[in-house]
């Protein structure tokens, strides 16, 4: 039989609710276009004084750690891995839906966190893998074309799978070109059968 657990501290609660509420708000500026919030307008659409951005995290980076982290736990479960035993037009068509739902979610956030990379370890760090990460997924779902291409043709065919699917083609097409994101998802699967051979 287990001991009952030990209530908690009322402050406790309060406490980790007002954390929570400043991650959340600094995420929903940064999903609206605001790349650089003040801890003024952090702290206004949480609801809190501003005093208590700086009483809830001790510096900048741990505010970034801690918005970095709720990124990753709400976009994280929303991803279904693709099937690498489908045909190659199927996986295509699936992967080039996953990608766009993935880049149109994570839009303002990965924006904002570009322009501080050079600065944060934290966010540096996020990003990084996250590329990486992306970088494998396109390597599984794409192994056995990979596989089958000339080992002198293989890392710059892989090189150039993973820059064409990565969020900085996608930031191209939907934001330098203006595409919808229709026309985005038909570019991307047009690049990846370019590369892949397929017309």
């Amino acid at each position: 039989m287990e001991a009952p657990s030990e209530p908690r501290d009322g402050r406790t609660v309060r406490a980790e609710r007002t954390r929570q509420a400043l991650v959340e708000a600094l995420l929903g500026l940064l999903d609206e276009g605001q790349p650089r919030p003040t801890a003024a307008e952090i702290a206004g659409r949480a609801g809190v004084s501003e005093r208590s951005v700086f009483q809830h995290f001790p510096d900048r980076e741990a505010l970034l750690e801690a918005v970095a982290r709720e990124q990753y736990q709400r976009v994280v479960p929303t991803l279904v891995p693709v099937d690498s035993s489908l045909p190659l037009a199927e996986r295509i068509e699936q992967f080039v839906q996953q990608r766009s739902r993935l880049y149109e979610r994570i839009g303002g956030v990965r924006r904002a966190g570009l322009l501080i990379e050079h600065e944060s370890t934290s966010v540096a760090g996020w990003i990084d893998t996250a590329r990486q990460q992306k970088a494998v997924e396109v390597e599984r779902v794409f192994r056995r074309e990979l596989d089958d291409t000339r080992p002198d043709e293989r890392e710059p065919l892989r090189s150039a799978l993973v820059m064409v699917c990565s969020w900085t083609a996608w930031d191209s097409w939907r934001t330098h070109q203006k595409l919808s994101v229709a026309r985005a998802r038909a570019a991307l699967a047009a690049a990846i059968r370019a590369l892949l051979g397929q017309r």
